[in-house]
């Protein structure tokens, strides 16, 4: 089984047609031999990319609400979430200097390599980081992690 740990635009892709979004829909499809991982967090992301692009008039309002509903539905079933906690966010604080991350970025960043540490104590094989965002990649493999653009595959 590979873990893999997906921040909000890799989830999003799974919701909005964009580069790299048949990769994550087929990784995703795969469930039985791969387990998904966030942080409870990335569902308000995930919603608020889907209301964006119907701002942005990318997609109308009853695919909005009916990908909303299905993204809330299948956050509960089909990625593991992580919670925010004090030894997160400090530890978001301090990758947050190191690094030029946004704030959810560095919380994301924080949340895996903190489950990281978990999964290599119980000698677990340690995640896939999958983002689309080039500076968030590049913290996360600064800080040691193999990471995917879902970008990067067609």
């Amino acid at each position: 089984m590979i873990t893999y740990y997906l921040d909000a635009s890799a989830v999003a892709k799974r919701y909005l047609r964009e580069p790299g979004s048949k990769w994550i829909i087929d990784l995703m499809s795969a469930s039985v031999v791969n387990r998904f991982t966030s942080i409870e967090l990335v569902t308000v992301e995930v919603i608020c990319a889907l209301t964006r692009a119907h701002r942005e008039h990318r997609i109308g309002a009853d695919a909005r609400d009916r990908l909303i509903a299905l993204a809330l539905a299948e956050s509960r079933t089909d990625v593991g979430l992580l919670a925010v906690s004090q030894q997160i966010l400090d530890l978001a604080s301090q990758l947050a200097i190191r690094h030029p991350l946004r704030a959810y970025d560095a919380i994301h960043l924080a949340t895996v390599l903190d489950w990281m540490h978990e999964l290599t104590q119980a000698g677990l094989p340690t995640p896939i980081f999958i983002s689309a965002d080039g500076n968030l990649l590049s913290a996360a493999r600064s800080e040691g992690l193999v990471a995917e653009n879902p970008n990067d595959h067609p």
